[in-house]
């Protein structure tokens, strides 16, 4: 398991299913990027239907580095605010449905309005969700504030 890579395979999944989706908002005409390991593109880089140019970072909590991802998705949204072609972008990030509750708990540890503040900053259109029940977006703040249900 030395090769697995759980971020491009949550990238490619959900990339496949934006081609399909529904909401011209959403899907994906043009991909521009798809590759984690790209130095001048966002893990996801592409326009929507609606001529949307989506900026998503993705980051998933299975695997060894988990907590350290928590903490990158801060510095990699910066990077991306400061690139030169980024003036009508829209910014997000992608979690596996699944890792929610980890991201939201290990979120919980800063202090809230810092948190929402910086989602303002960039600012953070979308936290997308990819798993089982396919695309789900939420906001920044319901990101923080997620709480399972029994």
């Amino acid at each position: 398991m030395a090769n697995r890579t759980p971020e491009q395979d949550l990238v490619d999944n959900f990339v496949a299913q934006l081609k399909e989706h529904k909401n011209p908002d959403y899907c994906a005409v043009d991909v521009i990027n798809q590759n984690c390991k790209s130095k001048t593109c966002a893990d996801i880089e592409f326009h929507s239907k609606s001529g949307i140019h989506w900026v998503i970072e993705a980051k998933s909590h299975d695997s060894k580095d988990k907590h350290n991802t928590v903490h990158k998705i801060f510095g990699e949204l910066l990077k991306e605010t400061g690139r030169h072609n980024r003036t009508k972008s829209k910014y997000a990030v992608l979690i596996p449905e699944e890792g929610v509750q980890f991201y939201s708990r290990a979120f919980q540890a800063i202090d809230r309005n810092k948190f929402i503040a910086f989602g303002e900053i960039i600012p953070v259109e979308s936290v997308f969700t990819f798993g089982m029940s396919g695309i789900k977006a939420m906001t920044w703040s319901e990101l923080y504030d997620f709480k399972n249900s029994p």
